[in-house]
């Protein structure tokens, strides 16, 4: 009786974890479908073609059973009076990551599985998971007045900004058979694929800071398309 309580304890939170995970997901795509509106307004299709099938990926990772995203946020800040167009910040930036510190995990569990004559237990698996963590460095340029007092403090340079971070990751790729020699994808060689969306700016006294949304793409399993 104990056994079968702690399974089900196990069960009962690994679908909160999902739900949870799900409503992160769906948060995220409103996020982006607002900024996306944000640049429509503007007439910034470039921005808007990009961000169109960033919402698309959202929506599939949404109905997948397993999700290959990662998310973040990384906020920059910025001296509002020596920087020029803080108010108008990209909406949407292509993020350098570094990969090499992500690891493929393949774990043997049990699993029900569908038959024609119901549920079976007790079916082995490979869970596919990608763990470690995922570094990402990105740029934006401003206009600036930080020329070392050239022009009598009117020159304007245009200069690089940058945010950084870590996304921890312990996701599940995908579930694949014992007899799948190499599910696991590839993390390099641009296979990861990371964003930054502009959330939110604000400006105080001099100060500015802007929010971005990191969303990584991870590649899915070996053959699962196959």
């Amino acid at each position: 009786m104990r056994k079968h309580y702690h399974k089900q304890q196990i069960a009962n939170r690994e679908l909160d974890i999902e739900q949870v995970r799900k409503q992160q997901l769906e948060n995220a795509r409103v996020k982006i479908e607002e900024t996306l509106s944000q640049a429509n307004e503007a007439g910034d299709t470039r921005s808007a073609k990009q961000l169109e099938e960033l919402v698309s990926a959202l929506q599939q990772a949404e109905q997948a059973n397993c999700p290959a995203i990662l998310l973040d946020q990384c906020t920059l800040e910025l001296p509002a009076n020596s920087v020029i167009g803080v108010s108008n910040p990209p909406f949407i930036i292509n993020v350098l990551n570094d990969p090499f510190f992500l690891d493929c995990c393949i774990t043997p569990v049990q699993v029900s599985a569908s038959t024609p004559c119901g549920e079976v237990g007790g079916v082995t698996v490979n869970e596919v998971k990608a763990v470690g963590y995922l570094n990402y460095y990105f740029n934006v340029e401003f206009d600036t007045f930080f020329n070392d007092g050239e022009s009598n403090c009117a020159a304007v340079n245009r200069l690089p900004f940058s945010c950084s971070g870590t996304t921890c990751a312990n996701e599940v790729l995908c579930y694949a058979s014992v007899k799948e020699s190499d599910p696991c994808p590839d993390f390099c060689n641009f296979n990861v694929q990371s964003f930054a969306i502009f959330l939110d700016g604000s400006i105080v006294d001099n100060k500015a800071s802007l929010t971005y949304l990191i969303v990584h793409l991870l590649p899915e399993c070996n053959g699962e398309n196959g």
